[in-house]
Parts: C-alpha cells; structure tokens; sequence
C-alpha cells in the first residue's frame, strides 16, 4: 500500500517543501506495519504557472524514489496551488515493476477526452474484471511493463463520466465498482469545472483530510508526516480537519470536493 499526498490552495507552495514531506512519508512506518508507506516510486503532478498540469514520475533506485525527484531541474524551483503527490510500496504480485516509472503514480489520462488526474493506495482486487469490462478503446502506461491495477481507476472514472454526464454520479459508480481495500483521489477536469473526488473502501494506509472556510483543501495519508512539513500553513490558514481514517480502520466514504475557484 502506498501514500497519498494532496493540496488544493489558493496560495502556492514550494514544490521543494512537498518533496521533502513525500521523503518523510515514504519512510513512515507505524507500529505493527510490516513495510513503510513508500520506498518503490514517488510521483508529483502539478498546475504550472501557464495552467497546464505536469507530471514528474521516477521507479525505486538504490537511494529513497522521492529524493530523486528532485534531480528534474524545473520541478524543484517551482511553486504551485494544485498538486497530487504519492509514494509506492508495491503489492507482492507487482514487485517486478518497481525500477519502471510508468508503474508509478499519479496518472493522468486522456482516451475520451476528459482529463482525469489520480492517485491510489490499495489493491484493486477486480481490476482484471474492470479493465475487461471498459468498453471505450484506452491506453495504459503501464501497459508496457506488466498492468498495475492502480491505473484501471481513471479509466473507468473516463467511462463513468461518459456514461453519466454527472462527476459525482460518475464518482460513486466508479467508487462502487472497486473490491478490495483501496484509497483514491481522482481530479476531474471537464469543460470548466474542476471536482476532487476522494474514495475510500475497507482499510488502507490512512487518509486525513483538512478544510478551511476558503474552501481550501489538504489531505495527506498520514497526519504525523504532514504535520513535520506544513503544521503552520495549516494553522495559519485556519485548517480543521473534516475527515480522519486510521491505518487498519475499515470505513467508507466518497466525498467530492468543488476547487474550480483555485484552479
């Protein structure tokens, strides 16, 4: 299972600051977990300041996937109000595609013409069934390298909305369809609307999601790790937390946030 970082501002941040907490994430571990939360792949996307969404991905190396980051020279000296970060501890059965970036995360993809951006921590037990089951013609990345379940979530999220015509309607379907213990956050970008959707079934590594009366959002899979990086911006900026899940607590939810105003 794997580590999920987001943060939805009107302000922007260094991007530098949030390698250095996907650094600490990955390395964390909690009493009774057999692995830390990261250590095979760390990925960032970001709105840069021309208003396109960039993606910086890298497998595990010798040294920790997040510090290798920032050997991309225009990702450290940027700044930015949207970005989706996640660092990967492989399951058992795909430990032969941690070296390739292309099993990393996030995953933007754009087969129907509709953007979705997403982020996963789990194991999607059907996702043979689901990729199956998609009806549209799809390209993977990972494909290349052997399929990573993580990204057959924003492919079907792609049909959902097609189906629908309503993101959160296309939300949930997509949320219902997952077995298995997972996490996600998927960004939809359709026409001019920009919706953060957030899923959770069964256990997972955690998620902890804060909100402030700007209708500003950050949420992070674990609280201690973010807390080392950003506890003042959170307490500057007037940040409660809306939605609390431990690592091991069984719970669903799916909640859709609008952030149109910070894009």
């Amino acid at each position: 299972m794997c580590g999920i970082f987001g943060y939805f501002c009107n302000s922007e941040v260094d991007i530098q600051n949030v390698l250095e907490l996907l650094k600490i994430l990955e390395k964390d571990k909690l009493k009774g977990e057999e692995t830390h939360v990261g250590g095979h792949g760390a990925g960032i996307c970001f709105l840069d300041g021309s208003g396109n969404i960039m993606v910086h991905k890298v497998g595990k190396t010798n040294s920790s996937p997040a510090k290798n980051l920032s050997s991309f020279r225009d990702l450290t000296q940027q700044k930015s109000r949207i970005i989706l970060g996640h660092v990967r501890h492989a399951s058992s059965e795909l430990m032969y595609t941690i070296e390739y970036a292309e099993a990393t995360q996030p995953y933007k993809v754009n087969c129907l013409g509709l953007e979705v951006i997403s982020a996963h921590n789990g194991y999607v037990r059907n996702y043979t069934m689901m990729k199956d089951n998609l009806k549209e013609k799809h390209q993977f990345e990972s494909e290349k390298i052997g399929f990573v379940d993580s990204e057959v979530i924003p492919h079907l999220f792609e049909e959902k909305l097609m189906t629908y015509r309503d993101e959160a309607e296309a939300g949930k379907k997509t949320w219902q369809t997952l077995e298995g213990n997972n996490a996600a956050v998927l960004l939809s970008l359709t026409g001019n609307t920009r919706l953060l959707h957030l899923l959770h079934k069964g256990h997972s590594r955690g998620m902890h999601v804060w909100k402030n009366n700007k209708g500003e959002i950050i949420l992070c899979s674990r609280e201690k790790p973010l807390r080392q990086v950003f506890d003042n911006l959170l307490k500057e900026g007037a940040f409660e937390k809306i939605l609390s899940i431990e690592w091991r607590v069984d719970k669903e939810a799916y909640q859709v946030y609008e952030i149109t105003q910070l894009w």
